[in-house]
């Protein structure tokens, strides 16, 4: 779906006035309400509330440090950030992807009638009828707004994707709390976080759950699947690639932080193992990542 869908217009709010009344206008969006205008720069209008600016100053002033600038250099060329993550990553993925808990969920000729988003989707097209939304003007994202204050009407939303993203936000309570209220009752969200993972910062990290922990914040939604994308392996990788760069702490931060992905990349095929504990019932307590699939109950 075009961010310009009227269908999907027709669900954004006015920042300001919260009202469900913005006029198209080429290269802006008007609250007819307001009179609020908003850019729209290469298709992605800039719904920015007033109140989240000083928040949005801070998440540019971490992206400005060394490491998340190389992130950002990369992220310009889509296809080598995802060669890089799946090749030499920390990560297995060997569970359920975005992409295939949307193919299990709808049927390919649903989704043209469907309005899902992928919250924090980074550079990442799961599907031509996804939504990207990000803080960040990313290639890709199709609408640039904060999670924690989403210019969305309540229950308007088929699907919520979010992965790895949720522990990149200050104020996750809102978000989730935002996630439930623009999800309709029987509308579905992915949900993928990490468990036992290092600080990593994209702009910065302050939050990790559990299994047990995902299914809780979201209560609202029936539980679909639940399972882990990252396993112990990944989970191994991704402490140890910091446990041996910490001497470079010593020198230098920026020492340190290009070690970690010196060493990632050495242990990375270590992630293999993951497919074999995924015969084990209790991986999960060793997860690095798990993801959630829920139903929003009527």
């Amino acid at each position: 779906m075009q961010v310009s869908d009227h269908r999907f217009l027709n669900i954004l709010l006015c920042p300001n006035c919260k009202t469900a009344n913005l006029a198209d206008q080429k290269d802006k969006l008007t609250c007819r309400q307001c009179q609020s205008t908003y850019p729209v720069v290469n298709s992605a209008p800039y719904l920015i509330h007033q109140e989240l600016i000083q928040q949005y100053k801070q998440y540019q002033k971490e992206v400005a440090s060394p490491v998340n600038k190389l992130k950002t250099l990369i992220k310009k060329s889509p296809w080598l950030f995802q060669f890089l993550t799946y090749a030499i990553g920390s990560i297995s993925y060997f569970g359920w992807s975005p992409r295939k808990a949307l193919k299990k969920t709808f049927r390919e000729e649903q989704l043209h009638g469907k309005i899902i988003l992928n919250i924090g989707s980074g550079i990442k097209a799961i599907h031509p009828e996804v939504i990207n939304v990000d803080i960040f003007p990313y290639q890709n994202v199709g609408l640039v707004t904060d999670a924690t204050k989403l210019p969305i009407t309540d229950n308007s939303v088929d699907m919520v994707i979010t992965e790895s993203t949720l522990e990149h936000i200050p104020d996750v309570e809102l978000a989730i709390q935002e996630i439930c209220r623009v999800v309709k009752p029987g509308g579905f969200v992915y949900i993928s976080i990490p468990f036992l993972m290092p600080f990593h910062a994209s702009p910065n990290d302050y939050f990790r759950l559990t299994s047990a922990g995902i299914k809780h914040k979201f209560a609202i939604f029936e539980e679909q699947r639940v399972g882990m994308n990252g396993g112990p392996a990944s989970a191994l990788v991704t402490l140890l690639m910091h446990f041996f760069a910490l001497p470079f702490s010593i020198i230098s931060t920026s020492l340190y932080n290009f070690m970690t992905y010196v060493i990632m990349a050495v242990l990375s095929p270590l992630r293999i193992l993951d497919l074999v504990f995924y015969l084990f019932p209790r991986s999960m307590d060793a997860a690095a990542m798990t993801y959630f699939i829920g139903k929003k109950r009527a």
